[in-house]
């Protein structure tokens, strides 16, 4: 009777332990992301989240541009808008004479940029808007200038390096080179240092020269011209270094494709088969601190 007693208590404990298996194993189901395939068709689904409206209609006709990423490698795909906004510059005429199609040139330099995201939720049924934070200067990043990254492997954070050029002014301009990251819904940029100058333009051709005329730290101090690359670079000392493939396309496709789910979906397809986030080796990176 006594070993009867022992064994159903085995396997009551054997039937606790299973269970808890089995819940564990459901938890961490629920927290792994949808395969691509059906995420872009959800982004297509949602399209009355970020497809209507006149914000919607503006990104057509201002010819702001889409990508879809996985910025943050949690799986769970976003989707971006990027604006280019741009104001008129006094006697620019890409008709008239060198100097005025110099300006012309001028004018296409956006003054700033209007990201906006959102990202698929963690339940796999709907889309999110992310946020934006700036450490610093709020500076909305060119997020198609995304080439060069980082990852952090202290806190797991992909780091991603970039470059965003505004125009000043009639003739002048700011570079910023700036670090972003995604993390838990939030878009976190801050700014590097700034490179500062102004576009030359000439009587004799029809063109537009930036002229860097200093360079800034984060806080506005000077920093040497030959010595800023190297003040930038410093920001990433530790990390390991990636390369980030995107690809942008105009908003206008996907208002062509609308109200057609599957039309949607290929067009998000087009940019999301191109993202990739791949480290490089030690050899690579050996190569680039060369050049």
């Amino acid at each position: 009777m006594k070993n009867d007693g022992k064994r159903k208590r085995n396997k009551v404990k054997f039937l606790t332990l299973a269970a808890a298996l089995l819940i564990s194993m459901q938890a961490g189901r629920i927290g792994e992301a949808a395969a691509p395939e059906e995420q872009l068709s959800l982004i297509a689904e949602q399209h009355a989240v970020w497809g209507s409206g006149e914000m919607f209609a503006e990104s057509v006709r201002d010819g702001d541009l889409v990508a879809v990423t996985d910025l943050d490698g949690n799986g769970r795909l976003e989707f971006f808008f990027l604006k280019f906004v741009r104001n008129p510059v006094p006697h620019a005429n890409d008709k008239g004479t060198n100097e005025e199609k110099g300006r012309a040139l001028v004018a296409t330099v956006p003054v700033t940029m209007r990201p906006r995201g959102y990202e698929v939720s963690a339940d796999g049924k709907q889309m999110e808007e992310l946020s934006f934070r700036y450490s610093n200067a709020i500076i909305p990043p060119n997020l198609t200038e995304l080439g060069e990254a980082f990852y952090n492997a202290t806190d797991k954070t992909r780091i991603y390096k970039l470059t965003t050029l505004n125009r000043v002014g009639e003739l002048g301009f700011r570079l910023y080179r700036q670090s972003m990251s995604l993390q838990k819904g939030t878009v976190t940029v801050q700014t590097l240092g700034t490179e500062v100058g102004g576009y030359g333009l000439f009587s004799e051709m029809p063109t537009a020269e930036a002229i860097i005329d200093h360079c800034e730290d984060r806080f506005g101090k000077p920093v040497a011209e030959g010595a800023f690359d190297g003040y930038i670079a410093s920001k990433f000392t530790g990390m390991k270094s990636a390369t980030v493939k995107t690809r942008w396309i105009p908003a206008k496709q996907l208002a062509d494709a609308a109200p057609s789910q599957d039309k949607l979906r290929a067009v998000l397809e087009e940019s999301w088969k191109v993202f990739s986030f791949e480290m490089k080796d030690n050899r690579q990176e050996k190569n680039d601190k060369k050049q």
